[in-house]
């Protein structure tokens, strides 16, 4: 990607969020903001202008720093972080009409009309004179997420490490609740031990709200209550992932809450798993998204008739199987990046990671399968030839499943 050298890029850091009036929910930096920058406070900004970068960050300020921990302070900040100029976060609206001086586009991602939105565009429109009133006119004003996301979207070999342990850590606890699991047990409990494995291991935080789906729970694809006791003859569908330095996992298992399969219960996961894995074989750069997922629909409209099921019209499998077959991985569980361009389908380039994750949901039909709800969900790294299952410790055959149940 090539950037324009008389562009102006504006970012901002999260903001702190309220919990419960003097408490806060854990900081989580932006994501791009990360990126970009790998500071983890709130209260800053960066400005790239000019083949030069700018970051505005919070002032040392002891009384403060007694409550809520050291602030790195802009007479740190500039090397440790590697950036041209470190300022205080306070001179950011003084200094940003010097900087947009020369510029011919800001890239601001607006916010949702907010008191900073205002004073970014009071600013740019006040730059007019200064360049030529009535022949440049306004800086015209870019989303900056398409030109981060085409950075973002292939992860350089630092970010895959990152990535790769979030995986490996988080298949291992997905392992070892496969066996803790107890009938009688609460969903909410084999969640804080999935919870507890991984964070003895190195990931602090979850990458997402987790769900832990008893019986036909898992027939709901966002089940994240998480408060029913986990019931014998039932599967429990764990959908979670560890968060390392912000970048995440996502994996899903399914799984008898007993020591075995039932019949039925045992058909849809082995066919849900042979998607699964024909996905695992044929994915490789050159080939789209798009033809992945159709070739999951055309293997999960098989699987249905195989399975009894009367698919009476083209999207009937839609019922089965509402959502995608994946969804791009990194920094965010549903991470940046587009599926088509131009008109054309996106195609997978090595160092991308995605997910594959087939299922099989059976509610509101009178089937012997009701309320069976089936999800298998690993994270593949393209590679140049192929790809790598990054959560291929997690095991997955039926029979390696129960024997770890028993």
């Amino acid at each position: 990607m090539k950037l324009d050298s008389s562009a102006c890029f504006i970012f901002f850091s999260a903001d702190e969020l309220i919990r419960s009036n003097d408490s806060h929910f854990p900081f989580r930096q932006n994501s791009n903001f990360h990126y970009l920058t790998d500071l983890d406070e709130p209260g800053a900004a960066l400005v790239l202008v000019n083949g030069e970068s700018h970051l505005f960050v919070q002032d040392r300020d002891e009384s403060r720093e007694i409550w809520d921990g050291e602030r790195y302070g802009a007479d740190r900040a500039g090397g440790i972080f590697g950036t041209d100029e470190a300022h205080s976060f306070q001179e950011f609206f003084t200094k940003l009409p010097n900087l947009l001086k020369g510029a011919t586009k800001v890239y601001y991602q607006l916010a949702d009309s907010s008191d900073r939105d205002q004073r970014i565009l009071k600013i740019i429109h006040e730059s007019i004179p200064a360049r030529g009133k009535g022949t440049l006119g306004n800086l015209p004003v870019y989303d900056p997420m398409p030109l981060v996301a085409e950075l973002r979207i292939v992860k350089d070999i630092g970010e895959i490490k990152l990535i790769r342990k979030a995986c490996s850590i988080s298949a291992r606890a997905h392992a070892h609740i496969l066996k803790v699991a107890q009938v009688g047990m609460s969903e909410f409990e084999l969640a804080t031990e999935l919870q507890y494995f991984m964070q003895k291991n190195g990931l602090r935080e979850w990458g997402y709200t987790p769900i832990v789906a008893g019986g036909a729970n898992a027939t709901t694809l966002h089940y994240v209550r998480n408060n029913e006791v986990l019931k014998d003859g039932d599967l429990v569908l764990v959908d979670a992932g560890g968060e390392n330095e912000l970048y995440t996992a996502d994996i899903t298992q399914t799984f008898p809450v007993g020591k075995r399969f039932s019949e039925h219960q045992k058909k849809v996961y082995e066919k849900v798993l042979e998607v699964n894995q024909a996905i695992t074989r044929i994915a490789k750069p050159g080939i789209s998204y798009r033809s992945l997922h159709t070739e999951a629909v055309n293997m999960i409209s098989d699987a249905l008739k195989s399975l009894g099921i009367p698919l009476p019209e083209k999207e009937s499998y839609r019922r089965y199987f509402p959502h995608g077959l994946g969804h791009y991985l990194g920094l965010d569980v549903h991470d940046v990046g587009i599926y088509q361009e131009q008109g054309k389908d996106f195609l997978l380039k090595p160092g991308m990671i995605m997910t594959n994750e087939p299922g099989l949901y059976f509610r509101g039909i009178e089937t012997a399968y009701h309320g069976i709800g089936v999800r298998i969900e690993d994270d593949l790294l393209i590679t140049d030839s192929g790809c790598e299952n990054l959560t291929r410790e997690l095991p997955r055959a039926v029979d390696e499943i129960e024997s770890l149940r028993a």
